[in-house]
Formats: structure tokens, C-alpha cells, sequence
């Protein structure tokens, strides 16, 4: 019998910042479940979660980062992540209403995993 080889999820970790964010900033149990969710589909799927769970982000400012999109875009929340070798880095949460607060952010932590790619063993 040939073996079927189970496709391997992706690594998603959080940024220290970001965790907090989630913790202060999202009440709802509703909207953190969304966000797991979402988080979810990324650890599945990696770069073939396609839109409108995940847009790609344009400008320098954002340059490799990706908005996660809660409820396919329907959530005020949005999360900001990368990709570092092999593991994806969730860097910041807020509303969409502080998208530009959020990427600023973003960019900063960004820095603290630039070096030797991050890989999963």
C-alpha cells in the first residue's frame, strides 16, 4: 500500500509585543476566536492562503509584510505578519481604523528577527 505523506503545517509564532495586544486590546471571545482562526488557515496553508484571508501589503514602509483578515475582511481586527525562512512571525494587532499605527509597529518588530532565517526543525 503507498503511503500518503500528511502535509506538514506551517510554524506560526507571535511576537512578544503582539500577544500583548491581543490580550489587552481584544475583548470579545467572538473576535480572538476569529483571529485564531485566521491564524489557523495560515499555520494550513502558509503562502497559498489566498485573499480575502490575507492581502499582501504595498510600499516600502510594509515590504514583506501581509494583513491577515479575520472573517475573510469582515473583522475590524486585522494582524500583520511576515515570513522569516521557514516560520511566519505574527508582529502586531489592532483595528483597521489604526492601520497605519499597526504597520509603523510592524516595521519596528520586524528588525528583531532580521539575521540567520528562522527555521523549524
Amino acid at each position: 500500500m503507498a503511503s500518503v505523506s500528511k502535509i506538514r503545517p506551517y510554524a506560526v509564532i507571535y511576537d512578544p509585543d503582539a500577544v500583548i495586544e491581543l490580550v489587552m486590546a481584544v475583548k470579545s471571545k467572538e473576535e480572538r476566536k476569529a483571529i485564531f482562526n485566521a491564524v489557523d488557515k495560515l499555520r494550513e496553508l502558509g503562502e497559498r492562503l489566498p485573499p480575502p484571508h490575507m492581502k499582501p501589503l504595498q510600499g516600502e514602509a510594509a515590504a514583506g509584510l501581509h494583513e491577515l483578515r479575520p472573517r475573510r475582511g469582515s473583522s475590524d481586527w486585522r494582524a500583520l505578519y511576515r515570513r522569516f525562512g521557514s516560520v511566519y512571525v505574527v508582529l502586531a494587532f489592532d483595528r483597521h481604523d489604526n492601520f497605519s499605527a499597526l504597520v509603523a509597529r510592524a516595521h519596528v518588530r520586524v528588525t528583531r528577527y532580521a539575521g540567520p532565517p528562522l527555521e523549524v526543525r
